[in-house]
């Protein structure tokens, strides 16, 4: 059918050929694409429009919109684990804190990444997705063994600090419109909280490792 006349016919857009796109593209699109969309408002469709392929040319790496999330996660958690700054704390109390402020700095700036990590960083799923998570959690675990943290209390520490900083950063988000930005620092309040959470570990450790504390005072 003729078009009307004076209105040119928009010529379609013509798509990257088969095999022209991998999965590091895909999942550098989707970062991109999807930088200010919820987890759950994610489209495999409207992703290969933007990237300018077939819906097939994803699914051929990527069969369902869990696989994609799971690899993004994976890039997620391996550049946020690439930033964490060093341990650091002249003490275990110290150590944990710095620990979980920075993981808390470094998330609240990035919104996408707090998405995709937030939820799942002490989670593993049965495929062993997210499993670069555990080599900074046992970093930080091996640290407190050396200060002579029992193993229990320092997997109990980290549940609880995780969980808190989790919350926060969910709570502060629901909060605001607006990333904080890369530069963002801790509140007051997630600091004292963190604090107090500490302190509270503190009756747990046993009477022998308490004595040794106040010899060593």
């Amino acid at each position: 059918m003729p078009s009307p006349a004076g209105k040119a016919e928009k010529p379609a857009r013509p798509r990257r050929p088969r095999g022209s796109i991998n999965p590091s593209d895909i999942i550098a699109g989707a970062f991109a694409f999807y930088r200010d969309v919820p987890v759950e408002q994610w489209s495999i469709p409207q992703l290969a429009a933007h990237l300018d392929v077939g819906v097939t040319s994803i699914y051929w790496y990527f069969r369902t919109k869990r696989e994609l999330v799971a690899a993004m996660t994976e890039a997620a958690l391996s550049s946020f684990y690439e930033r964490m700054p060093p341990l650091r704390g002249d003490d275990w109390e110290a150590q944990l804190a710095n620990f979980f402020l920075d993981f808390h700095r470094l998330l609240a700036g990035d919104d996408l990444a707090c998405d995709l990590i937030v939820r799942q960083i002490d989670a593993a799923d049965d495929d062993g997705a997210g499993s670069r998570s555990w080599a900074r959690k046992q970093e930080l675990l091996d640290a407190l063994a050396a200060a002579g943290v029992p193993d229990a209390l320092a997997q109990h520490a980290f549940f609880t600090l995780s969980v808190y900083t989790q919350g926060f950063l969910l709570v502060q988000r629901k909060g605001r419109q607006a990333p904080l930005g890369a530069t963002a620092d801790p509140s007051a309040e997630l600091e004292f909280g963190i604090t107090n959470i500490i302190r509270g570990l503190r009756p747990l450790l046993t009477p022998a490792e308490d004595q040794e504390d106040v010899g060593a005072a």
